[in-house]
């Protein structure tokens, strides 16, 4: 058999599937530029550069139990997120990053011909897993400055509709839906995915609906706001119906022993976390108040960690190539839905330094 031939065992839909392209890693960047990891500047995937709490080293090297499995209901961990959330742990569950917590969502709750409602431009995993699931995604584009078009997301809805997504604060624009809108969208009795990624830098929520709609499941990350996106720790907030049908697929023990201590520590720990979150806020006002001045620049509202601006035509290949002669890794957009635009991640009060005088000399 020739190696080729190995394409007919595979699904013929993936064989043409384009994967979500994810940006290079830190350890990438690093060795390509001859650096160690803490001298980079990575500013493209939302990270906390800050880090976690220093007691989590201290845990994770005082910790005598690697070599046994973990609790595969991580009843600590839910019990410490439900205490932070204020809800019974019977209405989380824990996964291994935001991405898998999107797949298990959607393999649980798919059927052949199913659809999922969709508003780009926004976070690529949404799209992937739903192809990934055999499901038929429909995209209702944001409208102009990138609010949901809620009257266009409500017409799309049929009989084949099983779940709407909104990214709220929305990845990569950084704007907030209104409360009334997701409420508007609830009540049309679909399944509602909100993914609050970002909640700690928004303070908004749509947390206070989840027992008048069990029809809301909301979806939140330890990645950004506890620095530890590296050990991959997520978590779904929903009706325990949904809670108790995800923990029969998921696997045993998808939440290794190190990412269930940092989330632990983290929750632990929140003071110091609450004051890098603050950091990061007042740097994200300094960053928008400075660049909103730039004639060349349209710089969105944030509510994330990370801000959103537009470029002149003649301004991208220039910042482009400014940001790659400076070691300084950002996402660039370039498409009918983004336009020629870039999404930089809030980092030290140096490295945004760096940002403005970039930014300036265009």
């Amino acid at each position: 058999m020739k190696m080729t031939d190995l394409k007919q065992f595979i699904r013929q839909d993936l064989i043409k599937f384009e994967e979500y392209k994810a940006v290079p890693s830190a350890y990438d960047i690093a060795l390509d530029n001859n650096l160690a990891i803490n001298e980079i500047d990575k500013l493209d995937a939302n990270e906390n550069v800050f880090g976690p709490s220093s007691k989590l080293n201290r845990e994770l090297a005082r910790f005598k139990g690697y070599q046994y499995y973990p609790d595969p209901e991580y009843k600590r961990l839910r019990r410490a997120i439900g205490n932070y959330v204020n809800v019974p742990e019977d209405y989380i569950l824990v996964g291994s990053g935001g991405d898998e917590l999107i797949d298990l969502l959607l393999r649980l709750i798919i059927e052949p011909g199913d659809e999922v409602i969709n508003s780009p431009p926004t976070f690529g995993s949404y799209s992937t897993s739903t192809i990934l699931n055999r499901g038929i995604l429909v995209d209702v584009p944001r409208k102009k400055g990138f609010g949901i078009n809620t009257k266009k997301v409500l017409r799309s809805i049929n009989s084949k509709t099983k779940l709407i997504i909104l990214c709220n604060p929305n990845n990569p624009s950084g704007n907030i839906t209104d409360k009334k809108d997701i409420e508007q969208i609830l009540k049309a009795g679909r399944l509602v995915l909100v993914d609050e990624a970002y909640f700690e830098f928004s303070k908004q929520t749509t947390l206070p609906l989840i027992k008048k709609y069990p029809n809301l499941i909301i979806l939140r990350t330890f990645s950004k706001w506890a620095g530890i996106a590296g050990l991959r720790l997520g978590y779904l907030i929903a009706s325990p119906i949904f809670i108790r049908q995800l923990t029969k697929i998921k696997s045993p023990y998808n939440i290794n022993v190190a990412a269930e201590i940092g989330g632990m520590i983290a929750l632990d720990d929140i003071n110091y976390q609450q004051s890098i979150i603050e950091e990061i806020i007042k740097e994200r006002k300094r960053l928008l108040r400075n660049l909103s001045r730039n004639i060349n620049l349209l710089v969105y509202p944030s509510f994330a960690n990370f801000i959103f601006l537009q470029v002149k035509d003649f301004a991208f290949p220039k910042l482009k190539l400014l940001f790659q002669k400076n070691i300084i890794a950002v996402r660039s957009y370039d498409s009918t839905l983004t336009g020629k635009a870039f999404r930089i991640t809030i980092g030290s009060p140096q490295q945004n330094k760096k940002i403005l005088e970039i930014l300036d000399n265009i």
